[in-house]
């Protein structure tokens, strides 16, 4: 697990890191994720995969606010797979993963794609819906990716929305 950080480009404060999982291969070097995800979805390896992800980024982030208790607040963003939020143990797998850390939930940002939603609307409302009820906050990745719908927006327990850069690359290279 690699992290990201994520800085307000106003103030150039980092306030939050991006855990990244990546496959350093003995011999072979650097495995892109556009290969190993989708082996890791096609052997159902995917869930346990995130899950093992999930609880690292938490033990990292309860050892930098051990390390800097004096620290600023520092966000942790994890991604979900589709097949994490179709899971009926996410849920207790995140609340489980917060208590044996003892992180802050609300420093938690689970990161979840249009296309896990699009699978089972209602699955993922309600599991989306229970895990803002812990304190957690919710990202919707790559909107404008795929099946963009403003109207699912609004059912949906998001604090924030990532914009896929297809879906506003060259909007300053055509004036009004």
């Amino acid at each position: 697990v690699v992290y990201q950080p994520i800085v307000d480009l106003q103030s150039g404060t980092l306030y939050g890191v991006e855990a990244l999982l990546r496959w350093e291969h003995p011999t072979r070097g650097p495995i892109s994720p556009a290969v190993f995800v989708p082996l890791a979805e096609a052997t159902g390896l995917i869930t346990p995969i995130g899950r093992w992800v999930l609880q690292q980024a938490c033990e990292q982030l309860a050892g930098w606010q051990r390390d800097f208790p004096d620290g600023y607040p520092l966000a942790m963003e994890v991604n979900l797979a589709t097949e994490q939020l179709a899971d009926a143990n996410l849920v207790a797998d995140v609340l489980s993963t917060i208590q044996s850390t003892g992180i802050d939930a609300t420093a938690l940002v689970l990161e979840i794609t249009e296309s896990a939603l699009v699978r089972d609307i209602d699955t993922a409302l309600r599991r989306l819906g229970q895990l803002s009820a812990l304190g957690l906050k919710i990202a919707l990745d790559d909107f404008g990716a795929g099946y963009s719908s403003f109207s699912y927006l609004k059912e949906l327990p998001a604090d924030s929305l990532k914009i896929d850069g297809s879906f506003i690359a060259g909007i300053n290279r055509h004036p009004a």
